[in-house]
C-alpha cells in the first residue's frame, strides 16, 4: 500500500534529482509514474548520481538514472544500439543528465549460486563486448593514455596516504610494482567498467543480464578484466570457466604480464571512490596491502596457467 506520505516522499525525491527532465522523458512513453523506489548506491552529500525504479500507471517498469554530466548521457545513448538486448539493460530515452532505461526482471546472481556455467557465460559476454565494433569517435569517447592512468594512480595513492588508509611503505611498494608492470601501450575498446555479479540477474529464461551499465565507456580492455576480477572474487573453477568463455573472443596475452598494474589501478579507484563517499572499502584496501606485500603474486600469475 502506498500512503500519501510515501507518495509525497518519492515524488519529492524524483523532483529533486531529475527536475523537469524526467517528466519530459516520460511524455514519450505516454504514462505517469504511480510509484518510485530509489536504488542509488554510495549515497553521500557529494552525490550527483541517482537511480530509481519506476512503476507506470499502465504497469510497465522503467529505470530512471541521473548521470554526473550530460556527456556521459550522450555516450550511454550512443552505445545503447551496440548492446545485445538479450543481455543488457539499454537506454531508451535521454535528456540533459537523465535517462530512462529498460527494467530487466530476474534473480540477482548471488556469489554462492554462481556456477562454472554462469562464469563461462559471463566471460563470453565480456569477451564479446570487448570486440564490439562501430564505436563512437574520440570526441564522444576519449581514451586516457597509459601515463594518464599512472597519474590517476598516483593521485589516488596520495589521497589514501593523506587519509591514513595506506602506510607510506605500502604506497611506495604499490607504486614500484605498478611501474614495474606498466604496459607501454594497451588495446582500447568498449569496456563495461563494473562487470560483477552485483550488476547481473538471471532472467526467467536463464540468460545472464547486465542491469547496471552506467560505467560503460571506451578504455583499456585489460583494465576491464582486472576491474571485473577485483569486484568479483571467483573460485578457481569459476575463474577457469570465465577465462574459457572470454578467450573465445580475445586472448589474455597482453593482460597477463601487466595484470598487476591494472589490478592496482582498479583497486585504488574503488577505494578512492568509496573514500569520497565517506564509506569504507576494506576488502579493496586489504587486497592492496597484500599486493604491496607480494602476497598476491601467485593469484595474478596463475592466469597464465589457465588452459585455453
Amino acid at each position: 500500500m502506498i500512503t500519501g506520505r510515501m507518495q509525497v516522499e518519492w515524488q519529492g525525491a524524483l523532483a529533486r534529482h531529475f527536475g523537469s527532465d524526467l517528466n519530459l522523458l516520460l511524455q514519450q512513453f505516454g504514462a505517469e509514474v504511480v510509484h518510485a523506489e530509489e536504488l542509488t548506491r554510495l549515497v553521500s552529500r557529494r552525490q550527483r548520481k541517482a537511480v530509481f525504479k519506476l512503476k507506470l500507471a499502465d504497469g510497465r517498469l522503467l529505470k530512471a538514472r541521473r548521470f554526473r554530466t550530460g556527456q556521459e548521457v550522450v555516450l550511454a545513448a550512443a552505445l545503447a544500439p551496440l548492446l545485445d538486448g538479450r543481455h543488457y539493460s539499454r537506454v531508451l530515452a535521454n535528456l540533459g543528465t537523465s535517462t530512462l532505461e529498460e527494467w530487466r526482471s530476474g534473480t540477482v546472481l548471488a556469489a554462492e549460486a554462481v556456477t562454472t556455467g554462469h562464469a563461462r557465460k559471463a566471460g563470453e559476454l565480456l569477451g564479446r563486448l570487448h570486440m564490439t565494433t562501430g564505436l563512437p569517435g574520440p570526441e564522444a569517447a576519449p581514451v586516457l593514455m597509459v601515463a594518464e592512468h599512472l597519474g590517476l594512480m598516483q593521485e589516488h595513492l596520495a589521497a589514501l596516504l593523506e587519509q591514513g588508509v595506506l602506510a607510506s611503505s605500502d604506497a611506495a611498494s604499490l607504486l614500484e610494482l605498478a611501474l614495474g608492470t606498466m604496459p607501454a601501450h594497451f588495446e582500447a575498446g568498449l569496456i563495461h567498467g563494473d562487470f560483477c555479479i552485483e550488476n547481473m540477474v538471471v532472467s526467467s529464461s536463464g540468460e545472464l543480464v547486465l542491469i547496471d551499465n552506467e560505467s560503460m565507456c571506451v578504455g583499456p580492455l585489460d583494465f576491464d578484466i582486472a576491474r571485473a576480477w577485483c569486484r568479483w572474487p571467483m573460485t578457481t573453477a569459476a575463474r577457469a570457466g570465465f577465462v574459457t568463455g572470454y578467450t573465445q573472443f580475445r586472448g589474455l596475452e597482453s593482460f597477463t604480464p601487466h595484470c598487476q598494474f591494472w589490478a592496482i589501478r582498479a583497486l585504488l579507484m574503488s577505494v578512492y571512490v568509496h573514500l569520497k563517499h565517506e564509506r569504507p572499502c576494506q576488502p579493496a584496501v586489504t587486497a592492496l596491502k597484500r599486493l604491496a606485500a607480494g602476497a598476491e603474486s601467485g593469484y595474478w600469475a596463475s592466469l597464465a596457467q589457465v588452459e585455453r
